[in-house]
């Protein structure tokens, strides 16, 4: 996968105006962010006049939210016909993008709570901590059929098999939830909550939906040197070192106090911190990595 999901997501963001997005002091910030779901998720367009109502006092009586119906479902495109046509198949795009907007749309993302904390970067400012819990497609049984598919002299019938699952989880499958945190800030005298990055709900989700770039990676760590044992983060080792080593050789010993570092915090960590914080370095790499690296 050449473009990754994350850059295709902001991308789709980006077509649309930016939202100046703040809730009044008549929302909750639970009742914010679940207004920011279902305008930035399920296209809905009661949702958006709610919040616009709302934030009208803000902005001078103009709307603040002017939101891009299908643009995620669109950007989602991208990635999965990416990888049908790696198996030869053709996409009819436009049930392609209605498969995700019901996705989208049945996500059903929705604040469980929030947590009202002093900001540690801002003197005498607040900001609330959501975390809210989304229900996605079960890709449990997909995966495997996925990494099945990948294989040397993989069958075009174990292709189409994981091509077949996949829509099928999308279109009527189990559905598994998962959670995640949201931040809003204050505005306005402490009168608005708002948000200007919503990565933190949207490639949730999106993750959930289209996991290609993920399960690609966790295919090629199976082979990386185990450094850590944390699958992401020795791919990562093994990719930047190899970049590395080819532009920048005498930077090489950077990348061995890197792999200390990151085996020391494996010592102590979770797995799940772990490859979280290998997966935030991977983008700080990859500004490095030249096209002598692919």
């Amino acid at each position: 996968m050449k473009t990754p999901l994350r850059s295709l997501l902001a991308t789709a963001l980006l077509c649309a105006p930016l939202f100046a997005s703040a809730a009044s002091t008549q929302l909750s910030p639970e009742q914010t962010f679940d207004l920011y779901s279902r305008v930035l998720l399920e296209d809905d367009a009661t949702a958006t006049r709610t919040l616009n109502d709302a934030l009208k006092p803000a902005f001078e009586g103009q709307d603040a939210v002017t939101p891009n119906p299908g643009a995620l479902a669109k950007a989602l495109v991208e990635p999965w016909q990416t990888v049908l046509a790696s198996t030869g198949a053709s996409i009819d795009a436009a049930a392609t993008e209605a498969l995700y907007a019901k996705a989208l749309r049945d996500s059903k993302c929705r604040a469980t709570q929030s947590v009202i904390e002093d900001n540690e970067y801002v003197e005498d400012q607040k900001l609330a901590r959501i975390t809210y819990t989304c229900q996605v497609p079960d890709l449990g049984k997909v995966r495997p059929l996925f990494a099945a598919s990948l294989a040397d002299h993989a069958s075009p019938a174990s292709r189409k098999q994981f091509t077949d699952a996949y829509t099928q989880a999308l279109q009527s499958g189990a559905r598994v939830p998962v959670s995640g945190t949201f931040t809003l800030y204050p505005a306005k005298d402490n009168g608005y909550w708002y948000s200007g990055n919503f990565d933190d709900l949207v490639g949730t989700v999106a993750g959930a939906l289209a996991p290609f770039e993920d399960w690609m990676q966790d295919a090629q760590a199976a082979n990386a040197p185990k450094v850590t044992g944390i699958p992401g983060c020795d791919l990562l080792l093994q990719q930047h070192r190899s970049c590395v080593a080819k532009i920048a050789p005498d930077q090489i010993s950077g990348v061995d106090a890197m792999a200390e570092e990151l085996k020391a915090k494996a010592q102590v960590q979770s797995v799940e911190e772990m490859t979280q914080e290998c997966k935030a370095l991977r983008p700080l790499a990859e500004m490095m990595w030249t096209d002598e690296c692919t």
